[in-house]
């Protein structure tokens, strides 16, 4: 936004030189960008945080700079308008998206050049003159930051004012000559038969002010700031006016800035107000919120010494009502056109940007220290990074927003996403229910820049109509770790993530750990598990689909891919790991060979095992080893070959004789034989 320093010398006195104007300025928190000199004036460009519509005008920034520099403000006293009995026709239709409307019929105008003193202005802000009636719109525009628009009146059909929507298949021909199409989704100000302006954007070529206008009709409005903004995207028009609607403007400076514009008509064109309608259907408050805060507050806060009746000043300057209601308590309301003043927090950056962010004084604060918890949850994440790092995986962080096409090309379109109302993009209208589709992104993004060899990992939230939920996923395809010792190259494959995610949670202390064939369908049969811990499923590992990498325009790469639900981890016990010394007498180990049903799974027999074993009161199992898998002639249809070994030890500290091995390694025997159907080999 433009400012001319003239201009604001007309309303406040300044006192200081331009560059510690927009010094303080910037300060305060309106970055001054530029300074440039326009026709003998000095105009400052600022950058205007959303949050402060009210200072998009001259009569705001003055307000501010009379705190900042503790001057006086000299606003031009608006002269009381003579209005009479009669009444404009106005009616309002959509009375929530138009709440105000004020329409001032003014007749026998002149119309001319504007004087030179207001052109200047105009100009200087970048502001092209064009006559007396439509330059004074503008000058007050810029002075109150309430948006004006003049019709001639005499142009209007059936002499009435309809604001309403738009209906399918009207069209208009804006004043800058561009014919635009409406629809049902556009707000209009409408006489008898057409649309005469895009309500809060621009007024139509039909009904524009001309030198053959003698009679005006002058509107001023509140209209919802939602639909301006969704309105000048849709016809692809912006305006000064609706730059400021679309922020919100004052609903009190409504009715003010037309009795400007009347006075300012008066005395540039001549005239007199024939009628005047101040129609209120619904009515807008912003401010008026009553905070109390306590002088107490306010300098802890800031590290400051600083009295009430300081704070009362700048507050009072602000626009605020302040009243001092015990010793050292204000009692303030808000103003209408300070929206985003919530909580007394507000109050106290009120007061610090006026002072000034350079100006208060430099303090540490008192830390007291106390006994704080551990962030249990924090931890356990810092250790899984320090765990899958340590195993050659990178980090990686996605968005969480992605489209549901990548879903479907997942296989994963059953998934249901939580949708987003207003995406940005198209690329993020789902928040995603599955950490996949975003790492396959990243695949074929590295893939694309000639890395084919990656492991990454990442820590982030899947979103389900169910809430959100806290996942790790894995990600490897290529080779595996570099080894000069190795001529030929292992590719990683799926026991290369089913040992990751093993062994990370077992250095986690989670003991109760199996994998489990599953039906996925986005991954491959036969390398494809569900990681149970504690017999609940807490995720899915395995290699996906050739048809999912094609979707993806994957070529001539295997992807695996893991997902654990971390809300899982954490809840998990975690097994205290206790060391004791080795034993100072021998192991006895035993192999088994053995013929066992394809359906049987690995994790099975291993159970099988330990729970024969762990019954034995003079020997326990010290080690359990998988040797081999065989399948082949020498076992019957329907089975595989499998191998384990099996050490031995003693309960008490002494030597583990054989006839005590022999008897538990029977029984053990026996186990598999009766629960598993095994066949000795």
């Amino acid at each position: 936004m433009k400012i001319s320093f003239t201009w604001l010398k007309d309303y406040v006195s300044i006192g200081i030189s331009k560059e510690m104007l927009a010094h303080k300025l910037t300060m305060a928190g309106f970055e001054v960008e530029k300074i440039s000199t326009v026709g003998g004036d000095t105009v400052f460009e600022l950058e205007i945080t959303p949050n402060r519509p009210d200072c998009l005008n001259m009569f705001g920034m003055t307000r501010e700079l009379s705190a900042i520099l503790n001057k006086t403000r000299r606003i031009p006293k608006i002269q009381k308008l003579k209005i009479p009995n009669k009444k404009f026709d106005i009616e309002i239709l959509d009375k929530e998206d138009c709440p105000r409307y004020v329409g001032t019929l003014i007749e026998g105008i002149t119309i001319c050049d504007a004087p030179s003193w207001m052109t200047k202005r105009l100009s200087a802000l970048g502001i092209r003159p064009i006559n007396n009636v439509v330059d004074i719109t503008n000058f007050c525009l810029l002075e109150t930051g309430q948006p004006l628009h003049a019709f001639d009146y005499d142009k209007l059909i059936g002499g009435r004012i309809v604001v309403r929507r738009a209906k399918p298949g009207e069209t208009i021909q804006t004043i800058d000559g561009v014919k635009r199409q409406l629809d049902e989704t556009i707000l209009v100000i409408a006489d008898e038969k057409r649309p005469v302006a895009i309500a809060g954007i621009m007024g139509s070529k039909d009904t524009e002010v001309t030198s053959q206008t003698k009679n005006v009709l002058l509107e001023s409005a509140y209209f919802n700031p939602v639909l301006i903004r969704r309105a000048a995207r849709k016809v692809g028009l912006s305006s000064d006016s609706s730059y400021r609607f679309e922020r919100g403007v004052d609903f009190d400076m409504v009715a003010t800035s037309a009795g400007r514009a009347c006075s300012l008509i008066f005395e540039c064109a001549g005239g007199k107000i024939t009628k005047r309608t101040d129609r209120v259907v619904m009515k807008v408050k912003k401010g008026n919120l009553p905070i109390q805060i306590t002088i107490d507050q306010i300098n802890k806060c800031l590290g400051a010494v600083l009295t009430g009746m300081k704070c009362k000043n700048i507050l009072k300057k602000l626009g605020f009502e302040v009243e001092m209601v015990k010793k050292d308590t204000l009692k303030i309301i808000t103003p209408s056109f300070r929206g985003d003043i919530k909580d007394s927090i507000d109050i106290i950056e009120e007061i610090s940007r006026i002072i000034g962010y350079d100006h208060l004084p430099e303090s540490l604060p008192q830390v007291k220290f106390s006994n704080m918890p551990l962030d249990v949850k924090r931890q356990q994440r810092k250790h899984l990074r320090d765990l899958l790092t340590a195993q050659g995986f990178s980090e990686i962080v996605t968005y969480s927003m992605i489209n549901q096409k990548s879903l479907e090309k997942t296989f994963q379109e059953d998934l249901r996403g939580v949708r987003i109302q207003n995406p940005l993009t198209q690329e993020q209208e789902i928040m995603r229910p599955s950490m996949m589709p975003s790492h396959l992104s990243v695949v074929i993004s590295n893939m694309n820049h000639g890395q084919k060899d990656l492991k990454f990992f990442e820590m982030g939230k899947i979103y389900t109509v169910g809430g959100e939920k806290e996942t790790l996923a894995l990600t490897m395809t290529g080779l595996n770790a570099d080894d000069w010792r190795k001529t030929i190259k292992d590719m990683v494959g799926f026991y290369d993530l089913k040992g990751a995610v093993e062994q990370t949670l077992d250095r986690l202390g989670i003991q109760r750990v199996v994998f489990e064939a599953n039906e996925m369908t986005f991954l491959e049969r036969g390398q494809r598990a569900c990681v149970l811990i504690g017999g609940q499923q807490a995720g899915v590992i395995g290699k996906i689909q050739d048809d999912v990498l094609k979707q993806w325009d994957i070529k001539h790469a295997d992807v695996f891919f893991g997902q654990i639900d971390l809300e899982r981890i954490y809840q998990e016990p975690k097994e205290e790991r206790r060391y004791e010394s080795i034993s100072d007498y021998p192991s006895i180990t035993r192999d088994m060979s053995l013929a066992i049903p394809i359906g049987v799974t690995a994790c099975g027999i291993e159970a099988q095992i330990r729970k024969a074993v762990e019954k034995e009161t003079n020997v326990f199992l010290g080690k359990l080893k998988f040797i081999e898998e065989y399948r082949g002639n020498k076992v019957p249809e329907g089975y595989r070959g499998m191998t384990f070994s099996l050490t031995y030890q003693a309960r008490q500290s002494r030597t583990l004789r054989d006839e005590e091995v022999l008897v538990v390694h029977e029984k053990v025997w026996d186990a598999l034989t009766k629960e598993l159907g095994a066949i000795r080999r």
